[in-house]
């Protein structure tokens, strides 16, 4: 019988057990036979094929074909791996980067033993080949993360720290020049409310990018803080840092960064202090620059003095109970309504609720760091209860609208503040069946029972129930559906982007097919772009929500319209 024919036989009849290899399509790997060291065989080949993203017929058959296409290192290491299988059932595992037909390197692990052989010469290897290349880009990820800020890939407080340790250890050793650079972007937080959090993390990478640009080596720059960057200063006295500040001002304040809202302009506010005259330790640096931002003005750079050591910072102090209870009982909390799409149609599904804080002064920001207060003064089920009653009067004012009401930990997790908002929702009457309730996915998980408890009472009342940030925990889907949510609300960070990420299109892909086995609508969250809308669209996302469809308003389209 012709060898040949027989090889063919024999791979016919595993053929399907490799057909229905559901685990390894799943892990993304195809197994493989090599024959007397010169043929190669994947079977099946279409999945090979989508592993090592080419077409079935040009994947290399002969041994010498594939290792062309590893670099000469990475083919003499599994050359000699494949020469060390001296006995049935030897195995080897090995891991290299192999160039598809695209000329694209993808990071394969390989890993075989052998069946059989003549002596020290191995006839036949079987084995299973995985693309691995989304774990070593997460390893390389990981790897940059431990130095970097993730959102503006520049050096992150902890590189910062080392450097000034090193810079204050220099200067003392050699009596030079040193100095540490502010920079603080301090309209971010009003970009943030009016415009969102996407607007104003788009502002804070083009400013590290502009930054980037002009800081040479040895100098470093790093982000410190949500709205602050840091230069390490090698060599640089008083004077050089004020003909440095005047020109990173320029560079930042007079050229508006492109964004959906159209171009919007940076302000900043610096402030500097030097090593081994004043900061002695990378610790005293960052906090007597920090206190020296206390009287910063905008395009002005402050320079710290030893006067300023016993200023009490007001800007940061924390929010007391008073300011929360005054904030209350003066009517200065408002709502913001951001649309909800419907995915298929496009029309408009329904509102979530956003607190809005009025300052004193009339300013309506953001009511993020306000909440995280009241959540530490045990105050925040006050909070729900507001956004509640104004809810209830959008609702009686609109009888077709339908809005969704984030609700805290502190009002589920609390007996008396869950009884008292069901009492609440209660009042509403038929308008509970327009709204929904939103409970993160960390906060659903660390107390189930709770979850569960609170999603029935209200779901009793007509109303759905929904878990937000889904995706953003460490959690299985079988313990959220114990929770019976109507909706999950998958996290922004596993949509932004989903266009060009194949990764995260089968984590939602999945996701949304789960969901749909338990008859659970999906929102997708932080839809900004055309071509992740499309996307969500494909893998069959319910609904959208994200900037491109609106930003949160005070005066939404049914106010607009009415008046």
């Amino acid at each position: 019988m012709d060898n040949h024919v027989a090889k063919g036989d024999k791979l016919a009849r595993i053929s399907g057990i490799w057909d229905g290899d559901v685990a390894l399509n799943l892990l993304r790997a195809a197994p493989f036979r090599i024959l007397e060291q010169t043929s190669m065989f994947f079977e099946p080949s279409n999945q090979a094929g989508e592993i090592l993203s080419c077409a079935p017929e040009n994947i290399p058959n002969v041994t010498s074909d594939w290792n062309n296409r590893l670099s000469a290192e990475d083919g003499r290491a599994r050359q000699k791996a494949i020469r060390r299988l001296s006995w049935d059932g030897a195995q080897y595992k090995i891991c290299y980067k192999w160039r598809s037909n695209q000329g694209e390197d993808i990071w394969l692990e390989e890993q075989g033993r052998r069946k059989s052989g003549l002596g020290e010469m191995p006839t036949e290897i079987e084995g299973v080949i995985r693309n691995i290349t989304a774990i070593r880009r997460a390893e390389k990820r990981t790897s940059f993360l431990a130095t970097h800020d993730e959102l503006t890939s520049v050096f992150n407080m902890a590189s910062i720290r080392t450097s000034l340790d090193h810079l204050a250890a220099l200067t003392t050793r050699q009596r030079g020049e040193g100095a540490l650079l502010r920079l603080r972007l301090t309209n971010l937080e009003d970009v943030n409310s009016v415009y969102g959090f996407e607007t104003g993390d788009r502002l804070l990478i083009e400013f590290a990018r502009r930054l980037s640009q002009i800081v040479r080596a040895p100098d470093i720059l790093g982000r410190i803080g949500e709205a602050d960057f840091a230069l390490v200063l090698y060599g640089s006295d008083a004077e050089d840092v004020h003909a440095i500040v005047k020109r990173l001002f320029f560079l930042l304040e007079n050229s508006p960064v492109q964004t959906p809202h159209g171009g919007l302009y940076g302000e900043f506010s610096a402030s500097a202090t030097q090593m081994r005259t004043q900061a002695s330790t990378a610790l005293e640096a960052l906090s007597q620059t920090e206190t020296a931002l206390v009287d910063g003005k905008a395009s002005v750079l402050t320079t710290y003095q030893e006067s300023m050591g016993n200023k009490t910072i007001r800007s940061n102090r924390e929010t007391t109970a008073d300011d929360i209870i005054n904030a209350l009982n003066e009517r200065r909390i408002r709502l913001a309504y951001q649309p909800i799409i419907e995915t298929k149609t496009s029309t408009l599904h329904h509102y979530e609720c956003l607190l809005r804080l009025r300052r004193a002064d009339g300013e309506i920001v953001s009511a993020g760091r306000f909440i995280m207060a009241a959540e530490r003064l045990g105050l925040v089920h006050l909070l729900d209860r507001r956004a509640l009653e104004l809810a209830a009067e959008t609702l009686a004012q609109d009888p077709n609208v339908h809005l969704a009401l984030n609700v805290s930990a502190g009002t589920v997790k609390d007996v008396k503040a869950a009884a008292g908002y069901i009492v609440a929702l209660k009042a509403l009457g038929h308008a509970t069946e327009r709204v929904t309730l939103e409970l993160t996915e960390t906060v659903a998980l660390d107390d189930p029972a709770m979850a569960s408890e609170f999603s029935n009472d209200v779901r009793a009342m007509g109303c759905e129930f929904a878990i937000d940030d889904f995706g953003s925990g460490h959690t299985t889907f079988r313990n959220l559906m114990a929770i019976e949510a109507d909706m999950i609300k998958i996290d922004g960070t596993l949509i932004e982007g989903i266009a060009s990420d194949v990764n995260k299109q089968t984590f939602v892909r999945m996701m949304v097919d789960l969901a749909q086995t338990f008859s659970v609508k999906t929102v997708a969250e932080m839809v900004d772009d055309r071509g992740d809308a499309d996307m969500l669209r494909r893998l069959g996302v319910d609904y959208l929500q994200g900037f491109m469809f609106g930003v949160p308003s005070a005066a939404p389209s049914w106010q607009k319209r009415a008046s």
